[in-house]
């Protein structure tokens, strides 16, 4: 079984994944019509499709996991859904396609994240959006995460200065963000459906009960009923292609 297998059984039971308010927040950035043609890459299970599916044309959901598309295709219930298998570094879709792109918590995973950026760049049309919505670490924090992530899996660790030079060299202006405070998230939550191991688990579980204080301060961090409570950031930054 492969990672995004293990993943795929247990994702929709992240406590991040459904919360209305960050989808909320990344529709509104995207500033779709009832004539828009969105593309969702790395969609997952297809809860943002869905979530965006009411406020446009239609959407094409692209995903690198066939495991994580069979979850989404039994949840689809809307006729103006497509999910591909496909990789965000070559969108096998033709240029100048889609009036936005949206992307959530997927450009960590993504090899080159610069290459993807092109494609994205590449299948819009002119004026068109890109959204992407990324988890990001609070100011001094971003040690902390590269070595706590190194431990759970291989991933790109991005800052808000990060994101917006990769939307920068892909050729997009007119480039905004915003930040959406998640509170009280649950690491025990985070990792018992992450697709670890119970010891990679415990392992991360001390790095965070152990870190220092200013990782603590700046997460809000609690401990409760053998849990850890943490508050986390999430970036939603936009471009143009013009």
């Amino acid at each position: 079984m492969d990672e995004w297998q293990k993943r795929s059984e247990k994702y929709d039971k992240l406590q991040w994944t459904y919360k209305n308010e960050l989808l909320l927040n990344i529709l509104k950035k995207c500033e779709i019509t009832s004539s828009s043609h969105v593309c969702d890459v790395g969609t997952g299970t297809g809860t943002l499709a869905q979530f965006i599916s009411p406020y446009c044309k239609k959407v094409d959901a692209v995903d690198i996991s066939e495991d994580m598309l069979k979850i989404a295709r039994l949840k689809n219930n809307k006729r103006n859904i497509c999910y591909h298998l496909m990789n965000a570094e070559n969108l096998d879709f033709k240029s100048n396609t889609f009036n936005c792109i949206v992307s959530r918590m997927c450009f960590h995973h993504v090899d080159s994240p610069l290459n993807a950026i092109k494609e994205c760049y590449r299948v819009l049309k002119s004026n068109g959006k890109i959204v992407i919505c990324e988890a990001v670490p609070p100011p001094g924090s971003f040690n902390f995460y590269v070595r706590m992530f190194k431990l759970k899996e291989k991933r790109h660790v991005f800052i808000p200065d990060s994101l917006v030079h990769l939307l920068e060299q892909g050729g997009f202006e007119d480039i905004h963000f915003v930040f959406y405070n998640m509170p009280r998230v649950s690491i025990r939550n985070w990792l018992s459906n992450s697709g670890l191991s119970k010891q990679k688990q415990d392992t991360i579980f001390n790095i965070w009960l152990n870190s220092q204080r200013y990782v603590k301060e700046g997460h809000n961090l609690s401990v409760l009923d053998n849990d850890i409570f943490v508050d986390w950031s999430f970036l939603i930054i936009s471009g143009l292609k013009k």
